[in-house]
């Protein structure tokens, strides 16, 4: 009976052994093929809510870094398209200072320039990116701008009139042969006197916590009417029928007009350039937090390698011994156990 007993517990003890062999095994093989300690949070004991904890402010910041990387190509794109509006408003200054307007190709020469400097601002303002319109305002899947080459030239009647700058949700519009006709036009695809915020709203991104930066820029702007305006009055100085003096005058205005869109323009690149640093600044504040946190997070997770590569060769041993030593204990007879 006693010898019964004691050949049970010796097998009850085999396997036990074998059983947190096996155990160990599958930890430090799922050590060497993860890198990290336990397959299940609750195995880290205390620091499990610390992991949790880290992990959370991670994904956090994840999302603001991705969020700030869309909105940083805008904002380079915003300065972009101001970089090449500014080099066709140097144009349209050259263009409104000409050698002769007697020039026999005056007429010919400045038609086609202004029509080609429409054609490249309607591009430029109708910029899209994705599937969105960069300059829309919130109107991301509308162009804002209509096809400038469709705008009227002005007239005589409209010589020392200054249209009005829209702003406050007011579409910019343009009154064609004042005291005249008096037609109301717009650049803009939500028609003249019209209202719409939509199209002056600017778009707000959350940078951090707690912290919301508005920025964008709208093909409302008045520094964009400022420049449509001085093309449509470069161009109406090509038109037939004018006195010299009247071409010169048109070319006067469209120069004044120019050069009042310069300065907003410079004033938007300053503004969008500080949008700009403020942006990288908190994407990189993010990116430095994250890195931070994958270290302590590391460190709470991963193993060496070496070393878990060394317990499972020392453990393969071990595991060696005991079958060796359970393969001779199964040969042994009755009278070796008594």
């Amino acid at each position: 009976m006693v010898t019964r007993v004691s050949t049970f517990g010796s097998l009850q003890a085999d396997l036990a052994l074998i059983q947190r062999q096996n155990l160990n095994f599958d930890r430090l093989n799922f050590q060497v093929a993860t890198g990290e300690k336990f397959q299940e949070l609750k195995n880290y004991g205390t620091k499990a809510p610390r992991i949790l904890d880290l992990q959370s402010e991670i994904d956090r910041r994840e999302g603001y870094v991705n969020s700030l990387g869309l909105a940083e190509l805008n904002l380079k794109s915003y300065d972009a398209t101001l970089e090449r509006l500014s080099e066709i408003i140097d144009d349209i200054i050259k263009a409104s200072e000409p050698l002769s307007t007697q020039d026999a190709n005056f007429a010919s020469t400045t038609e086609t320039l202004a029509t080609n400097l429409l054609i490249e601002v309607d591009a430029n303002l109708n910029l899209e990116i994705g599937d969105r319109f960069l300059f829309a305002g919130t109107r991301f899947d509308t162009a804002p701008v209509v096809n400038l080459r469709s705008l009227p030239v002005y007239t005589t009647n409209d010589l020392g009139v200054v249209n009005t700058v829209e702003t406050a949700n007011d579409i910019p519009t343009y009154i064609v042969d004042s005291g005249g006709a008096n037609t109301a036009v717009s650049y803009h695809t939500q028609g003249p006197n019209t209202q719409d915020p939509r199209s002056f709203e600017k778009v707000s991104i959350t940078v951090a916590d707690d912290a919301v930066l508005t920025y964008g820029i709208t093909a409302t702007d008045p520094a964009f009417q400022n420049l449509i305006e001085s093309i449509v009055r470069l161009r109406s100085s090509a038109q037939t029928g004018l006195t010299e003096a009247q071409r010169e005058q048109f070319l006067a205005e469209a120069s004044t007009a120019a050069q009042t869109a310069r300065d907003q323009i410079r004033q938007l690149q300053a503004t969008n350039g500080l949008n700009l640093a403020r942006m990288q600044d908190q994407k990189e504040n993010h990116e430095n937090f994250i890195n931070i946190s994958k270290i302590a997070l590391d460190d709470i997770k991963l193993v060496d390698d070496a070393t878990a590569a060394a317990e499972i060769s020392a453990l393969s041993a071990q595991v060696q011994a005991s079958f060796t030593v359970i393969s001779t204990r199964r040969q042994l007879s009755l009278v070796n156990f008594l």
